[in-house]
């Protein structure tokens, strides 16, 4: 199952399944094991990705050049419309302090042993609007009291969501590294900017159409304020965002109140 971009989409190691017996084990080493050998860094297209000491607290990989820092998570089911994470407090912390990973998202087939999808999903589109707060365990729980979080990626615009296998398919590498440096502007700002930023994207990519009134974006107007029921002036918030993806060439200002979308 090697593809014309090197990337060699089999998991299967007949020596793991010599040396573990339970399922999620074997499946965790597969995944790991395949993501440190044939995965590179979409941020800087360093050719590997260093798998950390398992011990290494929410991390899993390091790309040595760039330093960014990733998570993987697997399943051999298809991702829906969350996904679970850790502690939700510790969550949170990490995004209001920076600390927090790129994600890698990967589905896999438990039958014939190959990836099947996987996509990257930048620190810089993690903020407070796509995680939620889940129920504390139970008191009689062994960890009562301990409360989870997931990661909503029906929150994520596309644009956030990148696609580096699709349906055992590779992307063209040049292609997943200018999908990830589009948006690369979002780094740089605090996590409530950039998360007004992808959040009113998210909006936008919704639309569907390429050109879009000001006044569509503004139906939004609930769900935003939803999202950030702090503010209380959610237009001027839309029309500064939509400014600022105009200022990055996401979108196009054609004349008043009607814009167009360009990457």
């Amino acid at each position: 199952m090697i593809t014309k971009n090197n990337m060699n989409i089999s998991i299967y190691q007949k020596e793991v399944f010599q040396n573990y017996k339970n399922n999620s084990q074997i499946a965790r080493v597969l995944t790991e094991q395949w993501f440190s050998k044939e995965m590179y860094c979409p941020s800087c297209l360093n050719e590997k990705v260093l798998k950390l000491p398992n011990n290494s607290k929410v991390l899993d990989f390091l790309c040595e050049k760039c330093k960014n820092k990733y998570e993987l998570k697997s399943s051999n089911k298809k991702f829906g419309k969350k996904i679970n994470d850790g502690e939700y407090n510790t969550m949170t912390k990490t995004i209001v302090e920076n600390r927090t990973p790129n994600f890698f998202i990967l589905q896999y087939s438990n039958q014939d042993w190959a990836v099947k999808n996987l996509f990257a999903i930048p620190n810089f589109f993690i903020s407070d609007s796509v995680i939620e707060k889940r129920k504390p365990l139970s008191p009689d729980a062994r960890r009562a009291g301990w409360t989870g979080c997931n990661i909503l990626l029906n929150r994520i615009p596309e644009d956030g969501r990148i696609q580096i296998i699709k349906n055992e398919k590779i992307i063209d590498k040049e292609s997943v590294n200018k999908s990830w440096n589009k948006m690369i502007f979002l780094n740089k700002k605090n996590p409530d900017f950039r998360g007004w930023t992808s959040d009113v994207l998210k909006c936008v990519r919704d639309l569907k159409d390429k050109k879009f009134k000001l006044n569509e974006v503004y139906k939004f107007k609930d769900y935003l304020s939803e999202l950030h029921p702090e503010n209380k002036h959610i237009e001027a918030k839309i029309r500064q965002q939509l400014q600022i993806l105009r200022d990055n060439k996401i979108i196009q200002f054609k004349e008043r109140g009607f814009y167009e979308v360009l990457q």
